[in-house]
């Protein structure tokens, strides 16, 4: 029975990748058609230097003989890894879908960038209790990380789509496009934010975050 919620995990999985797919790429075709690319918003990013760590591609899946659309990341980055990023980009993928699927069980949830983080599954106790730790003094956050529920995708899906970061003077930048797709509809849309953390020690803090719909 375990190894049959397993396989059902999957296929779900994969089929959202492929709705996912079609969606973005019917997206882009309309804004091409209107002189337009989809994908064309930017934050200002001021003086810093901000690196690219998670994006989307297409890839060819043999399985689905198909091109999927899949989150991608830098091996490099995550390898190296420090302690404050690993807690804001853990944040992030608690809080927005990165290609999560049950495991066996809702209580199983496996994300991309949260298996790349060595975060375990989603809204377990393992990723709760590190996330909190860093968090101890941001209450809002703390109150998130506790209720944090399971990104899997249902009619609407929120994901990334590519993330820029930066660390410098105690201070973490992100800035995040992120994915809403409305599967029902058949509708893609998007969002950007520019979000800043402050880093005490083996502390860290939300400052500021601005949001818009593009």
């Amino acid at each position: 029975m375990k190894n049959g919620k397993k396989f059902l995990g999957y296929v779900l999985f994969f089929a959202v990748l492929t709705v996912i797919s079609f969606l973005l790429h019917n997206d882009v075709a309309a804004n091409n058609n209107n002189g337009a690319l989809y994908f064309n918003s930017d934050i200002t990013s001021g003086s810093e230097v901000l690196q690219k760590i998670i994006w989307r591609e297409d890839i060819y899946d043999p399985s689905l003989k198909a091109n999927v659309n899949v989150i991608k990341i830098d091996d490099n980055y995550f390898a190296g890894i420090s302690g404050p990023e690993k807690a804001v980009l853990g944040y992030l993928a608690s809080t927005i879908g990165n290609e999560c699927f049950a495991d066996g069980s809702m209580q199983k949830v496996k994300c991309k960038i949260l298996s790349a983080l060595n975060l375990g599954y989603q809204c377990s106790e393992e990723s709760k209790a590190f996330l909190k730790n860093w968090f101890r003094e941001d209450a809002l956050i703390v109150s998130q990380i506790e209720n944090c529920k399971p990104t899997l995708a249902s009619t609407v899906e929120k994901t990334f789509d590519e993330v820029k970061i930066s660390s410098e003077d105690n201070v973490i930048k992100v800035q995040l496009k992120g994915l809403k797709l409305n599967i029902k509809e058949n509708t893609a849309g998007k969002w950007s934010e520019s979000i800043s953390f402050k880093v005490d020690g083996d502390k860290v803090s939300l400052t500021e975050r601005k949001k818009k719909n593009d």
